[in-house]
């Protein structure tokens, strides 16, 4: 795969193999405890399309109410545009568990702490363009 970010906040997610680019949108970060132990937490809502699949998603990053709540709360909603089709919804963690709700009743649950870490394989910097991420 091949990850770009623009300065206005958006990158394009090339897969190669695939021949599909995915265009999306970037969370809002908040330093949150600054006077204690730091920590980050994403915010806002991601939009994420594919011209070549039809197929586009919703991701809303929640923050953490002042009282109670969880962190790292997410919801997603993915949509196949050409039938208008809500073809899988998700929430959970974004760091912790997920729930996926496919539009035919199947769940999938996914913990992603237990996925494999797989090291990401990049050209040499050399060989970058200027926008391109390491």
């Amino acid at each position: 795969y091949h990850l770009i970010f623009s300065s206005s906040c958006t990158g394009v997610l090339h897969l190669l193999e695939h021949e599909e680019e995915y265009v999306f949108t970037l969370p809002s970060a908040y330093a949150r405890s600054i006077l204690t132990i730091p920590w980050v937490e994403l915010g806002g809502k991601v939009n994420i399309s594919c011209a070549r699949t039809g197929y586009s998603a919703t991701v809303t990053f929640h923050t953490k109410p002042f009282y109670g709540g969880k962190v790292h709360r997410v919801t997603a909603e993915v949509k196949h545009n050409p039938t208008n089709t809500i073809v899988c919804k998700a929430q959970g963690e974004w760091n912790g568990t997920l729930e996926f709700t496919y539009s035919n009743g199947d769940t999938k649950v996914i913990d992603t702490t237990k996925l494999p870490v797989i090291r990401k394989k990049i050209r040499p910097i050399a060989n970058q363009g200027p926008l391109e991420s390491r």
